[in-house]
């Protein structure tokens, strides 16, 4: 089977809404797919619905949920039944053989006591083939509860089909319709319930498939005779393991430690799991998606369930050296969004969700620009949306750039004026340097001159006499109360001063200059400071802080603002101290049900390991160039997006002597990456 042995995709699954050990879903899809499935123990409301440590079954969950704190959309449970109808979860659930059942990324198998069947499970881009088979014949049941407003018929040929509108989140055209598609192998009458329907009949094997659509019911039928058809459970898990070996393949490791590959392969899969395909191909075969402003079809790729501010620091990154192509894609499908909407957004989900500071979204295309991973055409469209978000305000909160005309004038946004206000105005900063490199790239020297300048305005909140960025009033005054760099919150996103000030990824040697050289000498104080945290203005203990704890430092890997803090000790020229740590924070993660350090939030805490095992670190996305370390296995084999192969030994690596720095361009062309990456040059007596 290859490296898809290694995936375990219970790792990091045990979570609860005051500590997260990944808060990922153990879910069974094809890469990108746009239908999951897991299993729900307990939902009773709550979006903690799968424990690895649960025994009792309320049924299959088609879900689509990026994370607990985004919610979902589009869901629907399915689960078999003997005898008595019952649709409430109070009254269906059952123990399960939760030690025995079988999740892997391309197959699902369990079996249920109470009502004594097995079920098994492959998936198919927009659903899955699924089978039942109870130990005796008799009144057996497949039952699909929804939640919100769902309703079912049947119609004509035998399908069952329906939509649901439930989604957690509002969408521009006010309602949200995902279209399901079921046909059953056996005869059936249908019993309806509210938001539900039970489909009886008397043998015991039953197979079905279900496909979705968020356009129409004809697109689910047109989706499940494309992808299901008349294969069979079997062939369908086949060809889905084979998918995601493909994608496993990519990498090979030479290595003895097996729970480290563990570790490795898992991180690949949840990387490969986002951003979700939202798009579908009509019966011409072109892609059509569902244009969230008015509700109808529209030609053209979409992605979903991607949050930038966490996803632009790593995953794409890793996405640009393995799989190139889909970047551009995922990219073109973001300024459908933009075409459609007039804003690019910040949070899809599927729609965009206005939350998290900056717009981040920046970086990504600016990244694929610069890259040259989309055509010219492409690139100059894409310039065009980020300089909308430099130029012009909104007066929506969720689109476009928070306090824009202020940022503008003063030079940093102003603590009234919004919260997280340090870290809206380093976003700006950082996103105006990406518009900058775009600018450069597509030629545009005036303009890439003046955002330049802007992205120098980090240095109006540095505070020389704490060593901190810090909050500043319209009059330039800092935030008068007594100031603790331990509280979080206030001017601070998910952090204090600690894990905020050092986010200039841009302009690592100015963020230097201020400390007056000594940079290096407040990284370490950071490394040795207690583990202690005020909860400021979130007026009780987050999951953050609770997990900054565990991890013992507040270096607080375990969340996206601080990726990049041990690479800045190779920004600053010692690639040694940067190996040292991304040793020890790797030793973070781990190959069981509490396997990750933190939110996992799309692939981006994966795609950091994954990025680290290789010894690479994209710093400052726009910039075509990784920050280096030491890789973490012996010896690695990277087949990359354009065919080349990357060879990675570690037994080359001299931390002491590499340089810090290498060109994108560089890496993709393959070969032996400590030879691209060199030595530095011997400074003369």
């Amino acid at each position: 089977m290859g490296n898809y042995r290694y995936v375990n995709t219970r790792l990091g699954t045990f979570n609860t809404r005051r500590f997260s050990n990944g808060n990922v879903l153990p879910l069974t899809a094809v890469p990108h797919g746009m239908a999951s499935f897991t299993i729900q123990n307990e939902k009773s409301g709550d979006r903690w619905f799968y424990s690895p440590h649960s025994k009792s079954f309320e049924g299959i969950r088609l879900t689509h949920r990026p994370s607990p704190w985004m919610g979902e959309y589009g869901n629907l449970v399915i689960t078999g039944q003997r005898g008595k109808l019952f649709f409430g979860e109070d009254e269906r659930w059952s123990a399960f053989d939760a030690r025995g059942c079988i999740l892997e990324p391309a197959y699902q198998r369990g079996y249920v006591y109470r009502d004594r069947y097995t079920f098994e499970l492959a998936p198919v881009n927009s659903g899955a083939k699924i089978r039942f088979v109870f130990s005796e014949e008799g009144e057996n049941r497949v039952n699909l509860i929804g939640d919100d407003r769902t309703e079912f018929v049947l119609s004509n040929g035998g399908w069952v089909t329906g939509y649901t509108t439930s989604s957690a989140n509002p969408v521009p055209c006010g309602e949200l319709r995902e279209y399901f598609a079921v046909r059953l192998d056996v005869p059936f009458t249908a019993a309806f319930g509210k938001n539900a329907v039970s489909l009886l009949f008397s043998s015991k094997r039953v197979e079905f498939g279900l496909a979705t659509s968020f356009l129409s019911e004809e697109q689910a039928k047109l989706n499940y005779r494309r992808e299901i058809g008349e294969h069979s459970l079997e062939e369908l898990r086949d060809s889905a393991r084979e998918e995601w070996e493909r994608y496993l393949s990519r990498v090979q490791i030479e290595d003895g430690d097996e729970h480290r590959k563990a570790v490795f392969y898992t991180c690949m899969f949840h990387a490969f799991l986002w951003p979700r395909r939202f798009y579908e191909l009509d019966e011409a075969g072109r892609a059509v998606h569902l244009n969230m402003q008015t509700g109808e079809p529209a030609e053209g790729v979409m992605y979903a369930d991607n949050g930038f501010w966490d996803t632009y620091r790593t995953l794409f990154p890793y996405l640009s050296l393995m799989d190139a192509p889909l970047y551009a894609e995922m990219a073109e499908g973001f300024l459908n969004y933009y075409r459609e909407s007039g804003w690019l957004p910040k949070w899809l989900s599927p729609a965009n969700v206005g939350c998290m500071p900056g717009n981040l979204i920046e970086a990504v295309l600016a990244d694929a620009v610069v890259k040259e991973l989309v055509p010219k055409g492409l690139a100059e469209e894409m310039f065009s949306a980020m300089l909308k978000d430099g130029e012009v305000p909104s007066d929506d909160p969720a689109t476009g750039r928070v306090c824009l005309e202020q940022y503008r004038k003063y030079g940093y946004i102003p603590y009234p004026s919004a919260k997280e206000s340090v870290n809206e105005t380093l976003d700006c900063c950082y996103g105006d340097y990406c518009i900058a490199r775009a600018a450069e790239k597509l030629g545009k020297k005036d303009i890439a001159e003046r955002y330049y300048g802007y992205a120098r305005n980090y240095r109006n909140l540095f505070d020389p006499a704490t060593g901190f960025m810090r909050g500043k009033d319209e009059a330039g005054n800092f935030r008068k109360e007594p100031f603790d760099s331990y509280r979080w919150g206030f001017d601070y996103t998910e952090g204090s001063a600690w894990q905020s000030s050092f986010s200039v990824y841009h302009d690592v040697a100015g963020l230097d200059a201020l400390y007056g050289g000594k940079l290096r000498e407040k990284l370490d104080e950071l490394l040795a400071a207690p583990v202690y945290y005020d909860v400021g203005s979130y007026g009780a203990e987050i999951h953050e802080m609770s997990e900054m704890a565990v991890e013992g430092s507040q270096c607080a890997i375990s969340n996206q603002p601080s990726f990049h803090i041990p690479y800045l000790y190779s920004e600053l020229g010692d690639v040694k101290r940067t190996a040292e740590l991304v040793e020890e924070l790797s030793a973070l993660f781990s190959d069981g049900f509490e396997g990750l350090p933190g939110d996992e939030d799309n692939g981006s805490l994966s795609s950091w390991y994954l990025l680290s095992s290789m010894g690479l670190y994209q710093m400052c996305p726009s910039r075509p160039d990784f920050t280096t370390s030491v890789p973490l296995f012996r010896r690695m084999t990277v087949k990359l997006s354009n065919g080349n192969e990357l060879v990675i030994d570690r037994a080359r690596y001299d931390a002491e002597r590499m340089n810090s720095h290498v060109a994108y361009a560089d890496v993709m062309r393959g070969g032996d990456l400590s030879e691209l990456i060199g030595r530095k040059k011997e400074k003369k007596a």
